[in-house]
C-alpha cells in the first residue's frame, strides 16, 4: 500500500465516520428537545459512560498497536493534556453538574479543536480502522455533548463565556508549555503547528511561534461567530 493510498483509505473512512456521527449529532439534539425531564438525568449518566468508554477504548486500542508494532506507544506523549481533552471531559462535568463554566470550556474548545479537527483532520497515529473510529469519537462526542447540552439542559453562552475560555487556555498554556519544554512533547501544539491532510483555512500560518499568535489573533472573532448560535445575553 502506497503512502497515497493509505491517505485516502484513511479520509475515506473518515469522513464516513463523519457523516454517520452527523447524524448522531442530529439525533442527539432532536432527543434533547424530546425527552422528559425525568429522563434526562439518565440519559446524561448515558453520555457520561459512554464518553468514559470511549476513552478506555481508544487507550486499549494505542496499547495493543504497539504490542503489533502498528504504534509506537510512549506514557508521555498519550495523556489527556491537548485543548480536545479539555473540552472532552469539560462536557461531561458540564453534564453532570450543569455548571456554567464546564460548558464554557467544553463549548468553545469543542467547536475549535474538536469541530476543525474533523473538518481538516490529520492522520497521526492512525493505523486501522479501529484507530480511525477512536480518534474521530475523541473529536464527535465533543460536538454530541454539545448538541445535548444545548438542547436538553438549555446552556448558552453570554460574552463572558468567550473571556472564560480564553483565559482558561492562556492560563494553560504556561503549565502545559513548562511540560512540553522538559518532555519535548507537543501538547497544546506549543512547540509544532498540528500537520493536517486536509488544507485548514482558518490557520494560514504554520511557523513557529507566528501560528500561535496567529491563534490568539483570531479566537474571539471566531469564538463569537458560535456564540451567535447560543447566546444568552
Amino acid at each position: 500500500k502506497t503512502k497515497w493510498n493509505a491517505i485516502m483509505e484513511f479520509l475515506s473512512q473518515h469522513y464516513t465516520i463523519s457523516f454517520a456521527m452527523l447524524i448522531v449529532w442530529i439525533l442527539t439534539y432532536w432527543y434533547g428537545k424530546k425527552i422528559d425531564d425525568n429522563d434526562k438525568v439518565k440519559f446524561g449518566y448515558f453520555l457520561i459512560g459512554i464518553s468514559i468508554v470511549q476513552e478506555f477504548a481508544d487507550y486499549i486500542g494505542r496499547y495493543y498497536g504497539s504490542i503489533n508494532g502498528l504504534y509506537d506507544f510512549q506514557l508521555l506523549k498519550e495523556l489527556p493534556l491537548q485543548p480536545c481533552h479539555f473540552a472532552y471531559f469539560s462536557l461531561l462535568l458540564a453534564i453532570y453538574t450543569r455548571k456554567q463554566i464546564f460548558f464554557d470550556i467544553g463549548y468553545f474548545f469543542g467547536i475549535s479543536g474538536a469541530l476543525l479537527g474533523i473538518i481538516t483532520p490529520g492522520n497521526d497515529g492512525i493505523y486501522s480502522l479501529w484507530s480511525n473510529l477512536t480518534a474521530h469519537f475523541q473529536h464527535s462526542f465533543i460536538i454530541m455533548n454539545i448538541m445535548w447540552c444545548i438542547s436538553a439542559l438549555k446552556m448558552g453562552c453570554t460574552k463572558r463565556s468567550i473571556l472564560n475560555a480564553f483565559l482558561f487556555l492562556n492560563i494553560m498554556i504556561i503549565p502545559i508549555g513548562l511540560f512540553d519544554m522538559l518532555t519535548g512533547q507537543n501538547y497544546f501544539f506549543l512547540m509544532k503547528a498540528p500537520e493536517l491532510l486536509v488544507y485548514n483555512p482558518l490557520l494560514p500560518i504554520t511557523t513557529w511561534p507566528w501560528y500561535i499568535l496567529w491563534i490568539e489573533f483570531i479566537f474571539f472573532p471566531y469564538c463569537y461567530i458560535f456564540y451567535l448560535a447560543v447566546r444568552k445575553d
